[in-house]
């Protein structure tokens, strides 16, 4: 149609005229056209995208460790060794590697750190989970292991000094570990592909049970998480299914079956996977709660077999289209309890929306306290948004949670008044961190009065380690 009418447009001229208005070539204009304005094709415009989005941000970190090869790094444990002064840290990724690090800090700095690395057993498959028992292993007779899991299938036992203790064979997929806490020589092992979740006795290398009742919801459908309960007397588990379940270690019976994917009474066509759990919440530390993929985390009361809230993490659940890849973009990626010195009715969800909210369990099905969001204009960077929440974690002693960030950044905030506190940049925008641990040293510990020790798992095969003074940050929070 668009042709149509210059075609008749240039017929009324004609008529109107009578000559053509065509351009004459002798009098055409040579126009010099500066090639840096000429308008962008979309794939320029992706590649000038692509390059804003790699600028990178100032780095905090004391140190950076990338023996991964620039392949992500999913999992990150750590322990702070007081007798040696080192911090001990396993990373395992996507490039089939587990490696120990042992970070000393010399002449007592906090600043000053020399990095050595030893690697660990080579796997098939991706490393997809490590954890260490020290903080458990009390007693003499305890011995101190590292767990390092693969979804080849395998859970590779390990001492202090990284020497080869035992490798498990049991689950396929091993998606989460977890120590018993009292002593740390019993291992919950789960997999994300068949569903089955694992007892092992470290010492003896024995399956003491195998966990079986969770249903597997197609490929990679199995359990996600997992742990024993604070006194050590049940293991928990919560899975794709969209149901968490309370286990009896010595027989292997279900005790309880939590169907959280169950609302009004009638459970839902297609349950909503349950992503992460925390333990140890409430007075009686009887609490458990479990974060869905649908934006919902579900507080549950253990020894009283019931469900006693229900949180909307997403203020309008109900616009939120339901399609499986919109599903992702509501999850609750993150939830935990605050320390029973700070609160012990208090909660914390973070979402993959970039949101961290406070919850007060004490009032009713729960009170939303704080929201704690940065604008995308904030920390001087116009534009830059800040992604989702991929970890968070309670300070053991103090009202304040680090959350890491698909932007790469770990955020330090108030749980009082939703304060940010500070935020540690890791020198690189979207190199998203995977995995976030901490270790908070006290004043006898040395390095640094009040210090803690951040450290992280990015998608570019960087591990980081930040080093945060919490006697300062507090202390400018109250001037």
């Amino acid at each position: 149609m668009e042709d149509q009418d210059d075609y008749d447009e240039q017929a009324i001229m004609l008529d109107q005229e009578g000559e053509d208005n065509f351009i004459n070539p002798e009098e055409a204009v040579e126009v010099e056209v500066d090639d840096d304005n000429v308008p962008m094709d979309e794939e320029e415009e992706e590649e000038e995208m692509d390059e804003q989005n790699d600028v990178d941000t100032p780095d905090m970190s004391i140190a950076t460790i990338g023996t991964h090869n620039q392949s992500p790094i999913y999992t990150v444990a750590s322990y702070f060794d007081e007798s040696t002064n080192t911090l001990q840290i396993v990373t395992g990724g996507g490039d089939d590697q587990a490696f120990l690090h042992t970070v000393s800090y010399l002449k007592n700095s906090s600043s000053n750190v020399s990095v050595s690395t030893t690697p660990l057993k080579s796997h098939t498959d991706s490393v997809s989970c490590a954890v260490v028992n020290y903080s458990y292993a009390v007693s003499e007779s305890d011995k101190k292991y590292m767990a390092v899991g693969s979804y080849d299938g395998s859970v590779v036992i390990y001492s202090p000094n990284g020497s080869l203790v035992t490798t498990l064979e049991g689950p396929t997929d091993v998606e989460f570990l977890a120590f018993h806490p009292k002593g740390g020589s019993v291992l919950l092992a789960g997999s994300i592909a068949d569903a089955t979740v694992w007892m092992f006795h470290v010492p003896t290398s024995k399956c003491m049970q195998v966990f079986v009742g969770h249903e597997c919801i197609g490929e990679g459908g199995g359990v996600t998480d997992g742990t024993f309960t604070p006194d050590g007397k049940f293991a928990l588990t919560v899975g794709m299914d969209g149901t968490a379940r309370l286990w009896a270690p010595r027989t292997g019976v279900c005790r309880h079956v939590f169907k959280l994917s169950q609302q009004d009474g009638s459970e839902m066509s297609s349950p909503a996977g349950l992503i992460c759990l925390a333990v140890d919440g409430g007075i009686d530390g009887q609490l458990a709660v479990a974060g869905g993929e649908d934006g919902i985390a579900h507080v549950m009361h253990l020894s009283g077999k019931k469900i006693v809230a229900r949180l909307a993490h997403f203020d309008s659940l109900s616009s939120v289209p339901q399609s499986d890849e919109d599903s992702v973009l509501m999850s609750i990626e993150g939830v935990g309890f605050a320390p029973k010195s700070v609160n012990p009715n208090w909660l914390a969800t973070g979402g993959s929306d970039g949101k961290l909210k406070i919850w007060d369990l004490a009032h009713g099905d729960g009170q939303c306290r704080q929201v704690c969001t940065v604008a995308d204009s904030s920390e001087g960077k116009e534009g830059v948004a800040t992604g989702g929440i991929t970890r968070l974690i309670w300070h053991p002693n103090l009202p304040v949670i680090f959350a890491s960030y698909t932007d790469g950044n770990v955020r330090v905030w108030d749980a009082r008044n939703g304060q940010l506190l500070t935020t540690l940049y890791g020198g690189k925008l979207d190199n998203q961190i995977n995995d976030l641990n901490i270790q908070a040293l006290s004043a006898d510990q040395g390095v640094t009065l009040g210090a803690t020790m951040v450290i992280t798992a990015t998608d570019e095969g960087e591990s980081k380690i930040f080093n945060v003074d919490m006697n300062l940050l507090m202390h400018n929070v109250s001037r």
